[in-house]
Parts: structure tokens; sequence; C-alpha cells
């Protein structure tokens, strides 16, 4: 590889973990502007556009390519990460909000981005890039947006993390609400009636007996520290849509359910199907990027959450969701990214804008 071969893995890392633990110093789960002014005074050398989102600031858009590259600059809340804007290094691993989800990437992709403009110093970002905000939100304004600045796009290649593995498709979710509400009795006769947090576990349980999956519960709420059964239990709660699956039938069971339960309202959250993109240009131009930057064979993935490709899809837009980092840690106590994946990330991005230049 051209670049990285001159440039040793050790340069590559102080670089990558330089930009990764200032990126994580700069908290955007509330106020987006501060990380956007930080990147686009880092990258000075593309001319971004700035696109408003209204009550959510702005995205930065560069358009250059039908290729573009995504990914969001806001993170989920500190919640229980302790210190979680000062980034500590332990054991290879670089903990911090947003480590993974997606700062890992967004530092992989800058350095990417400055070895590209110190080899070829004349020549143009070969993509299209968009950092959008309010991924992390209910409302994914920032993607929902950018579709209007996207006629020209063919290609989407979002950055999300996934293993490594390449994700042409990603998971579908059905997400409700349960409302509950039930007489209180006195604690000590709590037999005369029905209890409203028991009563939400059994709907739960009879849910999954139906559609023949589990029920993740997001969020439940009842009961108080007072002796009397609970009044009222809300449950937040999603089930997982998979491919060829139509969401109404599914909904159409947790509804017959619901309707056993007179206690019980059924609200629907949100509704996303299964989502299949196309294994075309884009997939294959990443997978020899990964093939030639790592000497080895990508794995093929579903990406199991919601991401901005939902919203690109409804433009017809094929994406690739891709990046090296845990998930699964994403948005807990534990979010880090190893100094091993940033180097790959850099590595395969660094080669997949060298591919496009020529």
């Amino acid at each position: 590889m051209e670049r990285t071969e001159i440039l040793s893995v050790k340069e590559i890392e102080n670089k990558v973990k330089e930009e990764v633990k200032k990126l994580i110093s700069i908290p955007s789960h509330r106020d987006f502007i501060p990380i956007l002014e930080y990147i686009q005074d880092r990258l000075s050398y593309i001319p971004f556009k700035k696109q408003e989102v209204p009550g959510k600031g702005y995205n930065l858009i560069y358009k250059k390519s039908e290729i573009l590259i995504n990914t969001h600059v806001d993170t989920v809340p500190p919640i229980s990460m302790k210190d979680p804007f000062t980034p500590k290094e332990i054991d290879g691993k670089i903990y911090g909000r947003g480590a993974a989800d997606t700062k890992g990437l967004l530092a992989s992709l800058i350095v990417a981005l400055d070895l590209f403009k110190e080899k070829y110093p004349d020549r143009d970002i070969p993509v299209s890039i968009a950092l959008t905000v309010d991924e992390e939100q209910n409302t994914a304004l920032g993607s929902e947006y950018l579709l209007k600045e996207l006629d020209e796009i063919r290609y989407a290649l979002v950055l999300e993390p996934t293993y490594g593995k390449l994700c042409n498709r990603q998971m579908g979710t059905l997400e409700f609400t349960l409302n509950i509400e039930t007489p209180s009795y006195h604690a000590s006769e709590f037999e005369k009636g029905k209890n409203a947090v028991k009563l939400a576990c059994d709907v739960i349980n009879r849910i999954e007996e139906k559609i023949k999956r589990p029920v993740n519960i997001l969020y439940i709420h009842g009961g108080w520290k007072l002796y009397l059964t609970p009044k009222n239990t809300s449950v937040l709660a999603e089930v997982k849509v998979f491919e060829n699956e139509d969401i109404r039938n599914i909904e159409k069971k947790i509804k017959s359910v619901v309707k056993e339960f007179p206690e019980v309202k059924y609200t629907l959250e949100d509704a996303e199907n299964f989502i299949s993109f196309k294994k075309g240009k884009l997939f294959s131009l990443l997978e020899k990027s990964y093939r030639e930057a790592l000497d080895e064979i990508p794995e093929e993935g579903i990406m199991p959450s919601w991401t901005d490709a939902a919203n690109f899809a409804k433009s017809g837009i094929e994406c690739v969701i891709f990046g090296f980092g845990s998930l699964a840690d994403s948005h807990t106590e534990r979010e880090h990214i190893t100094v091993e994946e940033l180097i790959k990330n850099v590595k395969v991005f660094y080669r997949f804008l060298s591919i496009l230049t020529h």
C-alpha cells in the first residue's frame, strides 16, 4: 500500500490515538457545535458546506463524488460512565464516551484523509463526506435533512462499529410502549386484584410466545415504596424484525395479545423493516480496500442496530455499514476502541481513498 507502507504503523498509531482522544474530550451529546467547529478547522483543506438542521445545529457536507462517506458526530449522554470526556488508555484500549460510536471511526477517517492529502497534495479528496448530527437522538434529523443535498449520491459508506464486518444489511426493529393500569390494593391483600407490574411481565411473556422471539425491555416503571400494589406500569420495549418479514404482521400479532388484557394499552413508537442493500460497486470497492490494506478477506454481516443508512435507503442509495469497534460495549460505561482497531480503520479508509483516486 502506497502511503501506509512509507509511514510506519507506530506513526499511524500516534496520530490516530491523539485524534481520538481529542474528539472524546469534546462533549457532543447535547451541543454539537463545538465538535463540528473543531472538525471544520481540523480538516481546513476540505471546503465543507454547513447545512442547517433546525434545533440541532448543522451538518457538514463536502460534495465531490457519487460515493459518500458518512458518520454522525453526536453521542449518547454519559449515563453511567465516569469521567466520560477524559479519555483513558488501558491495555491497548482507549475508553471514553463515543470511543467506538463513532469518534474512533471519525478519528481514523481524519487521519486517513491527512495521509491521502500528504501523498496527493494537489488532488481533491475523491469522495463526498457528510458529518451529521442527531443520530443518537430519537429524531435522527441530521440524515433526514441530509437527503435534500444528496441528489447526485448513489453510494454511502456509513461508519458505525461493526467489528470490522462489511454490512450491506440492517436489522429491522419494532418499538412500542405498553401502559398498564389496575386498581391498587393494600399490599397485605394483593391477591384480591391484579398487580400492574406482574401483569406487564405476563403480557411480555405472551408476546414472546406469539411472535417466537425475545422482547427487549428498554425501560420499565411502576410501583412505589409504599405498602400497596402498583396502580400503573409503563414499559418501553422492542423486537427485532428479520429478513423477508413484514413488520405489519408482527405488530398484528402483538396487538392480538394485548387485546386479551383490557388493562393494557399498546402504542407504536417506531418501526423499521429489515433493509437489504444491493451488493454492488461500493461493496466491491470496500472489499478490495480491506483485502489490500489488511491482507485478509473481510467477513460479511448484518448491522443489528438502526443507523442513518435507513434514511439513505429512502432515496435508493446503496449503503455499506462498516467500522472496527465493539457495538455491544457502545453506550455503556465500558465503551472503548482498541488501538489495533483504530489502525485497521485508518489503513482501510486510506486504501479506499487511494483506489478511488486512480
